[in-house]
């Protein structure tokens, strides 16, 4: 008859065993090189036409509401605590942070990045005043497409709100970087694609996440060093990477992967400058 003690060596064992196989094994996503674009450089290829870089700038809101009454909580000093929010297509993309008592917020370190604007795409900014249980509206303007804005060049936006509020948001091509744009995870003997930006020469070759990564320059990933892979991700590659890759479908594809223009959309890297 087995004791006390060793049936709980044996549970221990057990649960220890049924943990190792329903916890998969975590590996680290490591990050291909990124580098800021110089002053006057130009960026290869240039921005797409479709995305454009949104930013906040300023508002200017009446000191009073249209009805005469004073802006602020209810137990503020009557100056508003503004937050603007940008909607496209009726869903949220962007919403700055709550500047305090002012007429006049700037706004200047709220989020701001690329979103990609479709030539149907209805846009709306609509600025809030923050309360204590529900916000109230200082003003809304439905820009609509932003066709007429890019037919005219305008990188700045300014406009009215049915208050009379003022607001300036920029409207710039692209911000990018030069990279190659994707991560990868190294498992034991092999790597794997783990995430591409849209806009980036990974993604333009038809690099896609899930992607095995078989061998770089000719050399089988399987063969090679530990750090060994990383190491020819980082090293400065004017020709490029020789990239053979298994697809989800079991395809394989041989690419050469170069450095070029990067333009993360929000979405995928949240606030970019």
């Amino acid at each position: 008859m087995s004791s006390p003690r060793s049936l709980l060596s044996l549970a221990a064992a057990l649960i220890a065993g049924s943990l190792l196989v329903a916890c998969p094994a975590v590996y680290p996503e490591i990050k291909t090189p990124v580098r800021v674009v110089r002053a006057g450089q130009a960026l290869d290829p240039p921005p797409p036409n479709d995305v454009r870089w949104i930013a906040f700038k300023g508002a200017r809101i009446p000191a009073l509401t249209r009805d005469g009454r004073r802006w602020g909580n209810d137990l503020a000093t009557g100056l508003p605590d503004a937050y603007a929010k940008l909607t496209i297509n009726g869903v949220e993309a962007l919403r700055t942070s709550i500047e305090k008592g002012t007429l006049t917020p700037s706004w200047a370190k709220s989020p701001r990045g690329n979103f990609r604007i479709q030539g149907q795409d209805k846009l709306r900014v609509e600025i809030w005043d923050t309360r204590v249980f529900n916000d109230h509206p200082i003003g809304i303007k439905d820009l609509g497409s932003m066709g007429a804005y890019d037919q005219r060049g305008l990188e700045e936006i300014q406009e009215e709100c049915d208050s009379g509020a003022t607001f300036t948001m920029s409207n710039e091509p692209a911000h990018g970087f030069v990279g190659y744009g994707l991560f990868y995870e190294l498992r034991t003997y092999e790597a794997y694609v783990t995430r591409v930006y849209e806009e980036s020469p990974a993604s333009r070759l038809g690099i896609r996440p899930g992607d095995q990564i078989v061998s770089v320059d000719g050399q089988p990933v399987r063969g090679m060093a530990e750090g060994e892979v990383q190491s020819r991700f980082n090293a400065p590659a004017m020709q490029g990477l020789e990239l053979s890759l298994r697809h989800e479908d079991g395809s394989t594809v041989t690419v050469t992967l170069k450095e070029g223009a990067v333009y993360p959309l929000f979405r995928e890297i949240g606030a970019f400058e």
